[in-house]
């Protein structure tokens, strides 16, 4: 079946990798003529009672180290790789390389959008019962320190006028931001609807 989906994807020209994620999805859906984007997530809660396609939580097979097109710093260090799902890691990389277009070094570094915070944590929510997103690779942290869960806007400095673009890039590969849907947690993104 993987190598089915391998020729479906070289004929639709997206990227081969024998799963039937966003961009696989989304070519398929323009060839049929059915609406939709191909970048509709799973919601939250589907995602944490085992029935989507990301699997149960801390599954290492499912993850996967990609190279960021631009460099980012974790606690001031140069981070080589970042580890994500590997379902959504072809959408994080065109993401990053879209922001890197958009806004060029200089202005990713004055922005802080090349100060990363995180990604894949096999963890509890904090507070919470529930395993967070970043326990199944899904969710990615920027800029945490001017970013913190209980900072609004306009003191998030995610929720800035000038960071508009970048969230716009994020959404269009069907990422989610809990500061734009609920002015909580600017740092936070990730790859799951919230209902």
């Amino acid at each position: 079946m993987k190598e089915t989906i391998k020729a479906i994807q070289r004929k639709l020209g997206v990227g081969v990798d024998g799963v039937i994620g966003p961009e696989t999805l989304g070519a398929i859906c323009k060839v049929l003529g059915v609406e939709g984007t191909g970048n509709e997530w799973p919601t939250q809660a589907e995602v944490r009672s085992g029935w989507s396609v990301f699997g149960r939580p801390g599954r290492e097979e499912n993850l996967v180290n990609i190279e960021p097109p631009y460099p980012l710093y974790y606690e001031g260090k140069k981070v080589q790789t970042i580890r994500v799902h590997n379902l959504i890691a072809t959408a994080v990389k065109q993401a990053l390389q879209e922001v890197l277009d958009h806004y060029g070094l200089d202005e990713i570094h004055r922005l802080g959008l090349d100060n990363y915070s995180g990604s894949y944590n096999y963890r509890k929510t904090t507070g919470g019962a529930s395993y967070s997103m970043h326990a199944w690779g899904i969710a990615l942290d920027f800029a945490a320190e001017t970013n913190a869960y209980s900072m609004h806007k306009p003191q998030a400095t995610l929720s800035k006028p000038e960071c508009e673009e970048w969230w716009r890039i994020w959404e269009r590969h069907g990422a989610v931001s809990l500061g734009r849907e609920r002015d909580v947690d600017w740092m936070h993104l990730q790859f799951a609807r919230l209902n």
